[in-house]
């Protein structure tokens, strides 16, 4: 074998270009602004706080969030299922996630990525979300910012705008029946 023929991998190339394209492949930029009557250090701590996200990170009491784990710090990895309460046990729809945190600065932002699979494993989308938190002291303005990929058409894209839009709703009610407000 010539040193040329070494340096030759035969085996297909899996980062070429596939030359039929996926149907189902979506992307969008979803962008919501939500102002708070509390400080940004109440905001940040009711993300970062896994104890305090469960109480409000459901869109809905139809729906649920639960947390397998839980690591928030740069480089950490949360995993969680999500769905409606009524398909809570198995005969209905439920998702996998994991989230990877990858630049938090206390008070200031929360940049993960985000991997949502259905219970047998298969990819349906892939997020790069951000978590931008303003304020005055007496307020803050959280800009959340999920850059979407989804390789199961617009669901998964409609789901997540609709997911963050009611769980911002959930956020304020639950600011408000803080103790720390």
């Amino acid at each position: 074998m010539s040193a040329a023929e070494r340096w030759i991998d035969p085996t297909p190339d899996p980062c070429e270009r596939n030359p039929v394209p996926n149907p189902n492949l979506a992307h969008d930029t979803i962008r919501l602004e939500r102002v708070f009557p509390h400080p940004p250090d109440h905001v940040f701590r009711a993300y970062a706080e896994v104890d305090e996200r469960r109480r409000w990170s459901a869109p809905s009491d139809e729906e649920f969030v639960s947390f397998q784990s839980h690591d928030f710090r740069v480089g950490g990895i949360d995993e969680f299922r999500c769905g409606r309460r009524a398909d809570a046990g198995g005969d209905g729809v439920t998702f996998r996630g994991t989230t990877r945190y990858e630049s938090i600065a206390v008070d200031e932002h929360i940049v993960f990525t985000e991997r949502l699979t259905d219970d047998r494993g298969q990819l349906l989308a892939m997020s790069l979300v951000s978590w931008l938190l303003d304020g005055d002291g007496e307020s803050c303005r959280l800009t959340i910012i999920d850059q979407v990929t989804s390789f199961a058409g617009g669901g998964p894209i409609e789901g997540s705008r609709h997911g963050y839009a009611a769980m911002l709703d959930q956020l304020d009610r639950h600011l408000g029946r803080s103790p720390q407000a």
